[in-house]
């Protein structure tokens, strides 16, 4: 149908570097916090026990809490699901790789003998929080369902020398060797300054700058399009290679770890002791969001938070990122909301 999206994406892992799981002390602390909120709000004054309460308990707390006290952005590491037309691409195999695994057995279970189990897994670069879910996706272990991973020579190398049997690195990090995953059909290089069709999508490919290599992928199909940037540092600001690669896109995902100031080495992320990050291949969000306006894309996510990072300060963040992006359109002579921006949360889907 003419209103079907082009581009299902949901985000899975949001997190750089490694999981960030919430410690038990942190959720007694924002559930203590919102309950107070709650109580000088005087939000509460009406509920009494009865067999809707759980319902209208959760209205209050969606109504009139941030998500930063009612929810939490996620700890998982990279992981972003595309759906298209006619094909599921998946983008890295961090550990949110593995909640869209047991997703993906729930939706294909549900579905019997109409699901579609195939899906192209494009990697972005070799380092372990893009990668080390590739043995705990539970799909891979069914010989019914077909895969097809993308990535750099580099990519497909760190694969085989951690799971291929012959390997003298096998079993070694994992038990598990390609003989158990049995759904791994193919696999294919990639390198920057491609272009490959995966069923009607166009994918186009950026080389970033990022220690090892890193991969930037461009989605096109029906005159929507998809930049998917993550782990990259700007050199300058606006990057005019990234923004001529992001021209005109109505998404971008990039990544931003750090503030300007934590990036110089003022302060520390997250009350961390201050010291300079440059590179370290990571960027700020004051870059991504320069580059994102100069580039004129319509929507800005801001990802790969950096892990130490707790939700209420992701919060503010978040308030930043808009904010500055509101200031760059002016400064740019553009509408204040030409580039809207914000910083996802994990579970969170957008329609292209």
């Amino acid at each position: 149908m003419a209103d079907e999206p082009v581009f299902t994406i949901t985000y899975w892992g949001l997190t750089g570097t490694l999981p960030a799981p919430l410690r038990p002390q942190e959720v007694t602390d924002k559930l203590v916090r919102a309950v107070a909120r709650l109580v000088e709000q005087d939000r509460l004054r009406d509920l009494r026990p009865g067999p809707d309460l759980e319902r209208r308990v959760r209205a209050v707390v969606e109504q009139h809490l941030p998500l930063a006290l009612r929810s939490s952005y996620g700890g998982n590491t990279t992981c972003v699901e595309v759906r298209t037309p006619d094909a599921l691409l998946i983008l890295d195999c961090g550990s949110g790789f593995r909640e869209l695994g047991a997703d993906l057995e729930r939706r294909w279970g549900q579905a019997g003998t109409a699901a579609v189990r195939r899906a192209h897994v494009l990697v972005t670069h070799p380092h372990m929080d893009h990668t080390f879910a590739t043995p705990y996706f539970v799909p891979y272990y069914n010989p019914a369902n077909h895969f097809t991973i993308w990535g750099s020579q580099a990519v497909l190398d760190s694969l085989i020398a951690v799971l291929d049997p012959h390997s003298g690195l096998s079993k070694l990090y994992f038990p598990p060797t390609f003989d158990q995953l049995q759904a791994l059909r193919h696999f294919q290089p990639l390198e920057a300054g491609g272009e490959i069709e995966i069923g009607s999508t166009r994918l186009s490919t950026y080389a970033l700058n990022h220690p090892g290599g890193c991969l930037a992928f461009r989605l096109e199909n029906a005159g929507r399009s998809f930049v998917f940037a993550t782990d990259h540092e700007q050199k300058e600001v606006p990057d005019h290679g990234l923004a001529e690669f992001a021209r005109g896109a109505d998404l971008l995902y990039t990544e931003g770890q750090y503030t300007l100031t934590e990036y110089e080495g003022k302060v520390g992320p997250a009350g961390d002791a201050p010291m300079p990050r440059r590179g370290w291949g990571h960027s700020t969000v004051e870059a991504c969001v320069a580059t994102a306006v100069a580039a004129g894309v319509g929507e800005l996510h801001v990802g790969h938070r950096e892990p130490r990072r707790g939700d209420e300060e992701l919060g503010r963040v978040d308030a930043l990122v808009r904010e500055l992006a509101r200031h760059e359109c002016r400064r740019q002579g553009k509408a204040e909301d030409a580039t809207r921006a914000l910083i996802p949360y994990e579970g969170q889907t957008f329609c292209l």
